[in-house]
């Protein structure tokens, strides 16, 4: 029996589905947009689609880079064609300037550049805990060998999307992804990366162009979204 359309798995923002065959998936975008610290959660229609066709476009950056990701083709309308991985149950976090959770529980002024960036590690559990090294391998999430190249993968990958968003006078403050293993065992890049996991600036006025539109009530999300679409794709 053919597994194809089948729901295999759902989460807060996207739902997935088996693909052509066992080995792919299709992620659908949802409408939804939450904010676990400041309780909000809301459907706000047309999130879904530009937020794959973002993810689609950085996914195909980074392979057109060399970084390796698990991304096979945008079927338009908010769905996403991936090569189905193992994934690890941790968020990835490179952080270039101070802004959000660092800013709330640090003492350092919001804005503050990060030179080298720091990387930050969560758990996708609970509340998503922040780990260390010493917590991942004794948690049997990863190695430390496999630990050693996720944190090298995030480098890569915070390197490069960086320095292209800073093309498009833009300020990549901070964002999350999650990695997982494909067949050969190899250490990818999964999930989504869209302005729904990330902290996005223009170079010059500052203004977001991200979820902390919809978290600080600073205007429309869908068409900050699309401004966001439209700078990094000209």
């Amino acid at each position: 029996m053919s597994k194809k359309g089948l729901l295999f798995n759902c989460g807060k923002s996207k739902v997935m589905h088996f693909g052509e065959d066992e080995n792919t998936l299709v992620m659908s975008f949802l409408d939804s947009v939450s904010s676990y610290t400041y309780n909000k959660h809301e459907r706000i229609v047309g999130t879904g689609v530009v937020r794959c066709d973002i993810s689609s476009f950085i996914f195909e950056k980074l392979e057109e880079k060399g970084i390796k990701t698990h991304f096979i083709k945008n079927l338009n309308n908010g769905k996403m064609l991936v090569k189905k991985i193992d994934m690890f149950k941790l968020e990835v976090i490179p952080r270039n300037y101070a802004a959000g959770s660092m800013v709330r529980n640090y003492p350092v002024i919001h804005g503050t550049r990060f030179d080298p960036p720091i990387l930050k590690i969560d758990m996708k559990y609970s509340n998503d805990p922040m780990l260390n090294d010493d917590y991942i391998v004794a948690l049997g999430i990863a190695t430390k060998k496999e630990l050693e190249r996720i944190k090298e993968l995030a480098h890569e990958v915070n390197n490069f999307l960086s320095s292209f968003f800073l093309e498009k006078e833009l300020l990549l403050v901070d964002f999350k992804f999650e990695v997982g293993r494909n067949e050969k065992g190899e250490i990818i890049v999964g999930d989504e990366i869209s302005p729904d996991g990330m902290r996005v600036w223009d170079r010059n006025t500052y203004v977001s162009m991200d979820k902390d539109v919809f978290r600080f009530g600073k205007g429309d999300l869908v068409e900050a979204y699309k401004e966001l679409q439209k700078r990094l794709m000209v």
